[in-house]
């Protein structure tokens, strides 16, 4: 009884959350260029770009177990969807939280040891950069112009800031090193000890993979869904159906990069994505402020477009995590 009442409220902060977010995002929308372009676009495009963010969840599903199995745990690809699923969601909410509900979520369903899952979780980021590295590559490649300007735009970063935030972890890390035999004297350091293990227990999955080319042929599918989920919507509307290849690496790019921003339910997508046009239609001989207002409108509605997928199948991640958790309990 108890688990169903902390479920129903989870359910009910989380969706509260979404809305306030969202809402947040809409005010410093122009509703009539927002409500222009909606009559114009054709959401068949919207449609196939969530039908596509959804078969990535399942080819990452698919790629998660092939992982889990070297160390000894075999799931079901649809519990490792469920979590995947659920992960997303609660990205929404807390900024990169939804790796650790991720694996939480499958211990529950599968008793995948939460630091183990952690370290695959820890792999796969390291291989979304090197495929991120990739598309970067192909847009040097095709257009190389419209990613100079767009990094004109952007803000630069104080480097300062960086190296003075790197050098205290380095020295944090030389202080734990050095008083490692004291440490493990205490029961919290051999916890975190354990824990890391366990994570690079994870981490060294990859290496004693059985089935290497399924797992090739996942990440380069789940990478060719995310190129497709943003490239099929420039169909959607005239000004931008012209677009070409290099349009949709760069976008893809700079989408990355919206994402990877620590702002609360990937709301930096859009901002980037208005930034990201105005480079673009700077290269093609126009101004830079119509390409923010084509970028505004094309992001946002491609941004709701992905909420509303991650909404769905969040609520319905916590329905099939609680009823398989209960029946295993069972």
């Amino acid at each position: 009884m108890k688990s169903k009442i902390g479920q129903f409220v989870f359910i009910i902060a989380a969706a509260l959350l979404a809305v306030i977010f969202i809402w947040l995002t809409l005010r410093q929308t122009d509703f009539n260029v927002l409500q222009s372009a909606a009559r114009r676009a054709n959401y068949f495009w919207f449609i196939l770009s969530m039908v596509l963010s959804i078969l990535s969840y399942w080819l990452r599903a698919a790629r998660w177990k092939l992982l889990l199995g070297p160390i000894g745990h075999e799931i079901q690809t649809k519990s490792a969807f469920w979590a995947i699923s659920l992960g997303y969601f609660t990205n929404l909410t807390i900024p990169r939280s939804g790796e650790i509900a991720r694996a939480t979520s499958l211990y529950k369903m599968e008793k995948v040891p939460a630091d183990k899952s952690i370290g695959t979780i820890v792999l796969e980021r390291v291989i979304d950069v090197i495929f991120l590295g990739i598309f970067f590559g192909l847009t040097l490649i095709f257009n190389a112009e419209t990613l100079f300007s767009f990094f004109s735009f952007t803000e630069k970063p104080e480097l300062g800031k960086y190296g003075i935030a790197f050098g205290v972890l380095i020295l944090i890390f030389l202080v734990l090193l050095a008083f490692r035999k004291t440490l493990k004297g205490f029961s919290l350091y051999r916890k975190i000890e354990v824990f890391m293990k366990g994570i690079w227990e994870g981490f060294k999955s990859i290496l004693h993979l059985k089935e290497r080319w399924l797992f090739i042929f996942y990440s380069f599918a789940i990478w060719f869904c995310y190129f497709l989920m943003t490239y099929v919507v420039i169909f959607a509307f005239p000004e931008t159906s012209h677009f070409g290849l290099g349009e949709g690496f760069f976008l893809i790019v700079s989408g990355a990069l919206g994402m990877i921003l620590p702002a609360v339910g990937g709301l930096g997508y859009p901002y980037v994505m208005s930034i990201a046009f105005a480079a673009i239609y700077l290269t093609q001989g126009q101004t830079a402020e119509e390409g923010r207002v084509v970028g505004n409108y094309f992001g946002l509605m491609l941004y709701f477009a992905q909420i509303i997928s991650i909404l769905i199948f969040g609520f319905l991640a916590i329905y099939f995590i609680g009823k398989t958790r209960s029946s295993k309990a069972h």
